[in-house]
């Protein structure tokens, strides 16, 4: 039963990435899950998709990803934001580009332990946001897996199939969220990230410190004011 590291979200903010990824190294997880959105908001999308990549971290295509991809219209989304998507385009190289068009909205283990997608895996083109616990517990009976991994809310969670049970136990469904890497949304400004250990029942979030002052420097740099800048990061 494999040791899981959960990451989500990036959002192109590579000293974020870099810290979480120092992290999990120390964990020796066994398997290695990206829930999208490695782009957007952020000022380093070129960087953060050679990071996955060279780690060959399995990864779902996030509505972010799309954007930039060309998959989905840039209406989608809201300024500054949106210029920063199309910025992005041109930010990355076209293999790159390819590579972020051709990433799965679903992904599941060949033994149906677990299923991954970057909004609901039901639908997930649709981009819903599972940000209840009631939506979730809708959601939880119609799959076969026993774990469902989820990022698009930026806020970490965990919910079983079962009311009142806040603890990771065999037997039970789960729901799990690790939060965001890149722009984290909960009220702790430092990024998050899990590891769910399938063979000892133990989820554990992780969160780690990291310096947001250059990346709102990059995205200056990029043409951004310090204010938008500033809104993009949730500073």
């Amino acid at each position: 039963m494999p040791k899981i590291a959960l990451i989500s979200d990036i959002h192109a903010n590579l000293p974020a990435l870099q810290a979480i990824l120092k992290i999990l190294e120390k964990e020796q997880p066994d398997v290695w899950i990206c829930l999208g959105d490695l782009v957007g908001y952020g000022p380093h999308p070129k960087e953060c998709i050679e990071e996955i990549r060279e780690r060959n971290i399995i990864c779902v295509q996030g509505n972010h990803d799309a954007g930039v991809a060309g998959n989905l219209k840039l209406q989608h989304f809201k300024n500054p934001n949106r210029r920063l998507i199309e910025l992005s385009q041109d930010l990355i190289t076209k293999e790159q580009r390819k590579w972020l068009s051709s990433l799965p909205l679903i992904l599941s283990d060949e033994e149906q332990l677990w299923i991954a997608a970057h909004a609901s895996p039901v639908e997930p083109e649709k981009w819903q946001y599972l940000e209840s616990a009631i939506k979730v517990r809708i959601l939880l009976p119609k799959l076969e897996q026993r774990l469902c991994f989820v990022g698009h809310t930026h806020r970490p969670a965990m919910v079983s199939d079962a009311i009142g049970l806040n603890k990771f136990e065999k037997g039970h469904k789960y729901f799990i969220n690790p939060g965001s890497v890149g722009q984290p949304r909960d009220g702790d400004s430092r990024a998050s990230c899990a590891i769910v250990d399938t063979e000892n029942s133990i989820y554990k979030n992780i969160r780690a410190s990291f310096n947001v002052n250059p990346v709102l420097m990059d995205l200056e740099n990029l043409g951004f004011s310090r204010r938008e800048a500033e809104q993009m990061m949730r500073v």
